[in-house]
């Protein structure tokens, strides 16, 4: 296997698709953290591990049953992309992960069947695919550098 195909490797997309799951269910667990002092009386509230653990099991699921496959069926298509710069590959690929996340929001919604929440579904699976993808590009590094391999 080229230096070119690296982004392509399972283990590399499974370990950003748990880094990503992580991350996400750590910044939900912070947004949705609220602190004792401003917690209404009567009201019961979530704790922070128990927020991060359920947003964990959640992402992971997302991440590694639907935007992995769904990200080498995608990876497979940019393949077909080397005759460009190393910019306009980055934006293609940006672009596709973008419309990754979308159809995986369309899909997560018809699974779920659940419309009343799909922007919000969407949005939260369109910034997955690209922090997932973010997390290849660091790994592998080999996105950047594979026009001097050429």
């Amino acid at each position: 296997m080229t230096n070119t195909h690296r982004i392509n490797r399972p283990r590399g997309k499974i370990v950003a698709a748990v880094l990503t799951a992580v991350l996400i269910s750590l910044a939900m667990g912070i947004y949705h953290y609220v602190p004792i002092d401003e917690r209404l009386e009567n009201t019961y509230y979530y704790s922070f591990g128990y927020k991060f653990a359920v947003g964990l099991l959640i992402n992971l699921a997302i991440l590694l049953f639907l935007l992995t496959p769904l990200s080498i069926l995608v990876d497979g298509l940019l393949l077909y992309r080397k005759k460009d710069n190393t910019y306009k590959r980055l934006l293609v690929a940006i672009v596709a992960y973008g419309l990754l996340g979308f159809i995986g929001g369309i899909i997560y919604s018809i699974f779920t069947r659940n419309f009343s929440t799909f922007s919000a579904q969407t949005i939260h699976i369109i910034v997955c695919s690209l922090v997932f993808l973010t997390f290849q590009l660091v790994l592998n590094r080999s996105f950047l550098h594979s026009s001097s391999y050429r």
